[in-house]
């Protein structure tokens, strides 16, 4: 999506965007070993949990600004199968701006993400501490996937022409 090297306001320093460090709190590594370095593990690669994560804390209308030591995966990991896609996804539905796509935003967009998947790990985090019967966690996960599908359907189907999006 984004093609060019980013201009940091103020600075003569240019950066590829692809560099862009997209970060996590070092305090998950525990959930994310359970969830993604087990051969019966639900996430093949640490972005997809990521992403869930980031769908949990949207979910919940939660940001959790990240705090203390931090983790990054460069944005290009999540370009190389366009889960960056999500990264813009949640921007644009936060701010209802189109703007945010725009290279300057770039950071501004990735820190959305950031915080709702800070705040979905903490969620996740909760879920399985919930079920200690669970030590792969993958019932669990299961079980609130089919929940939030159940609730989703009962709630009927969304109307496109409700959508809005701003584009100046």
């Amino acid at each position: 999506m984004f093609n060019r090297n980013l201009q940091i306001s103020g600075t003569e320093q240019v950066i590829n965007w692809r560099t862009v460090g997209v970060k996590r709190e070092r305090q998950h590594e525990a959930l994310i070993s359970r969830l993604t370095l087990n051969n019966k593990s639900i996430f093949v690669y640490l972005k997809d949990l990521m992403v869930f994560a980031a769908m949990v804390g949207h979910d919940l209308n939660i940001r959790r600004p990240l705090k203390g030591e931090t983790i990054e995966i460069i944005l290009d990991t999540y370009a190389s199968d366009q889960k960056d896609g999500f990264i813009y996804l949640l921007a644009l539905i936060e701010k209802k701006d189109g703007l945010v796509l725009k290279d300057e935003n770039l950071r501004q967009t990735v820190q959305i993400f950031e915080e709702y998947c800070n705040a979905g790990l903490y969620e996740i985090t909760k879920w399985l501490d919930e079920n200690p019967g669970d030590p792969i966690g993958i019932d669990t996960l299961l079980n609130k996937i089919l929940a939030k599908l159940v609730e989703n359907d009962s709630q009927g189907p969304v109307d496109p022409n409700a959508i809005e999006v701003t584009l100046d």
